[in-house]
Formats: structure tokens, sequence, C-alpha cells
């Protein structure tokens, strides 16, 4: 058990009511995350509330977390969102929280590459709470959070993040060997910065050529 002030508690809860119309029944990442900026007002002085700490004793994420993000609370989301729809045949979706981060990561396992492939590019065609679409090797607009797409065969990883995320330690972790490092596309999108594109084959990355986008 931990305590939380009533922000964080308010920044939890909000995501999961924000979408009510049948056109927007998932949700976008932008409303689960970004959250710390948009309760500034709230008094947290005025009590906590106790909850839950959901931390698993195994999953996707548990080794890499328990290394990059060791004081890390984890809560589970239950909350549909775009990658659900393609029929994934595991899937973890966390929300973790530390004294300076909110963290959003989610693992989607598929039966074979194309599944993940349409996931993901499906995904890129209407990213973000504006749909935004982009193409591959494209550079994202600018935003203020930090975030890593990894898309392999049959996996399909999204981690967002306050702070940058040490992409090349983070595939290390979560794939020991190297030859088990095998990743089509590697995504960083820093905040404010220009988009990495990359792929590892065999624990080598090799970067990808950008693509012109206009109005970055």
């Amino acid at each position: 058990m931990k305590l939380f002030t009533v922000a964080v508690i308010v920044c939890m809860l909000v995501p999961m009511v924000s979408c009510s119309d049948n056109e927007k029944e998932t949700l976008s990442l932008e409303d689960i995350s970004h959250t710390s900026d948009k309760f500034d007002h709230v008094d947290d002085s005025k009590g906590t509330i106790e909850i839950k700490d959901e931390k698993p004793k195994k999953g996707y994420f548990l080794t890499a977390f328990d290394s990059i993000y060791k004081d890390a609370s984890w809560f589970r989301l239950d909350s549909l969102l775009f990658p659900d729809r393609f029929g994934p045949s595991k899937m973890e979706k966390w929300y973790l929280l530390n004294q300076k981060d909110s963290i959003v990561a989610l693992h989607y396992e598929f039966k074979d590459s194309l599944r993940t492939k349409n996931a993901f590019f499906n995904w890129l065609d209407c990213y973000g709470p504006k749909c935004v679409s982009y193409q591959v090797r494209a550079q994202f607009r600018k935003q203020s959070r930090n975030s890593l797409f990894l898309i392999g065969e049959n996996h399909l990883v999204y981690i967002e993040s306050k702070f940058p995320i040490a992409a090349a330690k983070l595939v290390g972790i979560l794939n020991e060997e190297k030859e088990d490092q095998n990743w089509i596309y590697v995504v960083e999108i820093p905040g404010r910065k220009k988009t990495r594109w990359s792929t590892i084959k065999e624990g080598e990355i090799k970067r990808l050529q950008d693509i012109k986008t206009s109005g970055y």
C-alpha cells in the first residue's frame, strides 16, 4: 500500500471517463498521459487517498522497469486503447508513477508479423487525439513528452515518459541475448526534438533515413 495525493487520483480517473461517443470508443494516450501539467491547480493539501500498487510478480516489463524505474508504483490500464482492436493474443497495459514521472507502458503480442504491422500502421494512420497520419520514417510533430515504439515480428511495445527513454538500454534488458534483439522498427520520439527511426538485427542497430515532413 502506498499513499498518493488527491491530485494523482484525479489524474488517473479522468482519462477513464473521457470518451463517451461511439466514434471514439478507445482512449488516446494523450488522455492517459500528460496529466501532471493538467492538474497543477489541485490543492493536494486537503488529504490523501490510499490506493493499491498492482505491480505484477511476472510480466514483460518487470525486469526492465525494476532496473530503470525502481521506485515506481504500478497500475493496470483497463481502458480500451487503439491497438486492442487488432486481436492481440497477449497484452499488458500499465501506468507507472513515481515521485517525478508518470510512465505509460504497453505491450502487445500478435500471432504473426502481418497482424503486428497492421496494428502499428493503422495506429500511425490515426495517431494521437487529433488523429494525425504519419508515414514510416516521418517526423512526429513536436510534443512535450518522450515516446518509444518497438515493432518486432510478433511484438508491439509503446512506452511514454516525461524524461528521455534509454532505448538501447531498454532493448538490452528486454532481450539479454544479442541474437534475440531484433526489431523491425525502433521509433524514438524525444520531447520537442527530432524523431529517430532505426532497425535492430541481432543487437546491431542501424539508423533509417528520414523522410521530409512538412511543418517540422
